[in-house]
């Protein structure tokens, strides 16, 4: 009887232990509220497109021409974007 008991104990004691983490902590948010907010920027992102594009065709995932005619894109796509950007404002 005796020993019913202390088990009973123990395992109470072990479970308010394992279930404690649950109730104690408190929720933080996903991203942080005063973080200042990320801009996109297109440009930056062609060049990584590039730069992916290279690594592709580096690892066998891209043909010759594949590769030549996605990164012939994303290099135009860019320098229009750049040329849009050297234009002086009226």
């Amino acid at each position: 009887m005796g020993t019913l008991i202390v088990c009973s104990l123990l395992s109470v004691v072990i479970a308010l232990l394992v279930a404690r983490p649950f109730f104690s902590t408190q929720e933080k948010p996903y991203f942080d509220p005063n973080a200042e907010a990320h801009v996109f920027d297109e440009k930056i992102s062609l060049l990584e497109t590039i730069q992916e594009l290279e690594m592709d065709f580096r690892m066998g995932k891209l043909t010759r021409e594949e590769f030549e005619a996605l990164s012939n894109d994303s290099k135009r796509d860019y320098l229009k974007l750049k040329h849009q950007g050297d234009e002086p404002q009226a």
